[in-house]
């Protein structure tokens, strides 16, 4: 089973045949999950508590939708008593794309020599340049795959098969960013142990960061990533060990008294006041006497 042509095949059916829900969509991947495991045999055997953990249904919710997805031509599968269920993931594609798109770019070339030869060489430059460019083509969807290819093992590799949210929002990243910048993205969530549950947010945000950065190379995106971590490693360097005691200035230290400056007094003022206490000292003996 061609891998890739079986995906986009799918997406197919679900854009024009049927609309599959949340859990229709994750037991075909999960079925798709273990087949790849299995080496693409016609017939493998997968136990109810292996689905459970990859769609995350319930075992209701499997029998259920494995029933539609049967209907729809999609899977098949066969009870075995008590044993595990047998299932078969329908191939959905007719041939193969891209050796498609090869063969006509070397019948077009073929052709195109015989024009040369009885048209004139014009006409035999046009044909090679549209030969020339249909290669292109070729090479460039080939590649477009054998990244895709890749950013589904990394994927797979540190998370498990994704999910069908996770596989539409890598779908939507590809559309936006090249395979390649994906694949980074993801490698950089590895690097800094995301689990599984937050992965597909934490990769949607590095890559919503190198979007509105308009980073289109993976040159770029691996020195944004740089200074990132620069600014990260400094900013964990400059947070102190430790309790900290701050130290508060004088004036706004409330544990501290300011002393009180004493006002000066002159001799006149002073003898004043000693006159005045006097003249109460003597009008006092003086009511005293009476």
């Amino acid at each position: 089973m061609n891998y890739i042509q079986q995906l986009r095949a799918f997406d197919d059916f679900k854009l024009y045949d049927t609309k599959l829900s949340v859990g229709q969509n994750a037991l075909w991947y999960a079925l798709m999950s273990i087949n790849n495991k299995s080496n693409w045999k016609t017939w493998f055997t997968v136990a109810n508590s292996t689905l459970e953990n990859l769609s995350g249904l319930s075992r209701s919710g499997i029998a259920k939708d494995r029933n539609i997805l049967r209907q729809l031509g999609l899977i098949d599968f066969k009870s075995n008593g008590r044993k595990a269920t047998s299932y078969r993931v329908c191939v959905l594609y007719t041939s193969n794309s891209a050796q498609d798109s090869v063969q006509d770019s070397v019948q077009d070339s073929t052709q195109g020599s015989v024009q040369d030869s009885t048209q004139g060489s014009v006409q035999g430059s046009v044909q090679d340049s549209s030969t020339l460019i249909k290669l292109n083509k070729t090479e460039t969807k080939q590649e477009d795959d054998d990244g895709r290819a890749r950013v589904l093992d990394l994927w797979q590799n540190l998370w498990g098969f994704p999910n069908a949210i996770a596989r539409q929002d890598l779908d939507e990243w590809m559309t936006s960013l090249s395979p390649d910048l994906v694949q980074y993205a993801i490698e950089v969530a590895g690097h800094h142990d995301v689990q599984a549950r937050a992965a597909d947010k934490y990769v949607g945000k590095v890559v919503q960061g190198w979007l509105d950065l308009k980073i289109t190379t993976l040159k770029a995106a691996q020195q944004a990533n740089t200074e990132h971590e620069q600014r990260l490693s400094n900013a964990r360097g400059s947070r102190p060990r430790g309790q900290i005691t701050e130290t508060l200035p004088a004036w706004a230290d409330d544990t501290k008294t300011t002393p009180k400056s004493q006002p000066s007094v002159t001799d006149e003022q002073q003898a004043a006041v000693i006159a005045r206490l006097e003249k109460i000292k003597h009008e006092k003996q003086q009511e005293g006497s009476v």
